[in-house]
């Protein structure tokens, strides 16, 4: 199941918090929009299937509009992928397999330059701990 969010200051906090190997994926829908109806199973169904791959959240725009002007959101469904703390993708409407293969694209980019950064550190951590190169 997707998580809903439920105010500014959890959309933000789960922005802002967001700092691992996995992307994040947040749709912006309203109850009353007839292509959201008719793909929520399909989506659900994509969140569990990417599980370990992405974290998948929804937000209601009717329910929430200052997240929904502050992210400029007018078409739905609307989907924000979300990588470092920043967006790297928007997805409008897009069918399952589309939007499946932009999650799988996006999460394989950032793996890869997760762990690189994490490689760079700890070669800079280990760096430091050599007190003989510091002397020199």
């Amino acid at each position: 199941m997707i998580e809903e969010i439920a105010s500014q200051s959890h959309y933000e906090s789960l922005i802002d918090g967001h700092r691992d190997e996995k992307i994040m994926v947040v749709l912006f829908y309203a109850n009353w929009c007839g292509p959201y109806k008719s793909s929520i199973p399909n989506v659900n169904r994509l969140a569990e299937e990417l599980i370990d791959k992405c974290y998948f959240y929804k937000l209601n725009v009717t329910e929430h509009d200052d997240v929904t002007r502050l992210c400029q959101i007018i078409v739905l469904p609307t989907y924000l992928i979300y990588a470092d703390a920043k967006v790297i993708d928007i997805v409008v409407s897009p069918g399952m397999e589309k939007l499946r293969n932009k999650v799988e694209y996006h999460q394989r980019q950032h793996r890869r330059n997760y762990f690189h950064k994490q490689k760079i550190l700890r070669r800079s951590l280990e760096f430091e701990a050599l007190p003989e190169l510091k002397n020199n």
